[in-house]
């Protein structure tokens, strides 16, 4: 996985199956490249991914046990970061407006 600016974020050889998951600091377009070194006639491949981006991609789970909170502070913790989101996604949207303008 490599970020938009050609950063190596991970890289793993001869892997079979497994997981992984990175947590991005910039925006743009990251590429991942997969491919098979010695590919068996009539064999079979697969990958499966899952791209999260925004609030999607924040592990609630583990936020809500290391801040020991649960229940309706857990329900308001997710809405602040909604209320967070959309904020700074109307700051961008400001600025461009501004860019354009100009």
């Amino acid at each position: 996985v490599n970020s938009p600016y050609g950063d190596s974020l991970h890289h793993s050889e001869n892997v079979w199956l497994g997981q992984f998951g990175f947590t991005s600091k910039e925006s743009g377009t990251y590429t991942a490249c997969f491919w098979i070194t010695n590919p068996q006639e009539g064999a079979t491949s697969s990958v499966d991914l899952d791209w999260k981006v925004g609030l999607a991609a924040k592990d609630w789970e583990t936020i809500a046990r290391k801040d020991k909170i649960e229940g309706v502070e857990l329900e308001l913790t997710k809405l602040e970061g909604a209320v967070e989101a959309i904020h700074d996604n109307f700051l961008y949207l400001k600025d461009r407006e501004a860019e354009m303008r100009e």
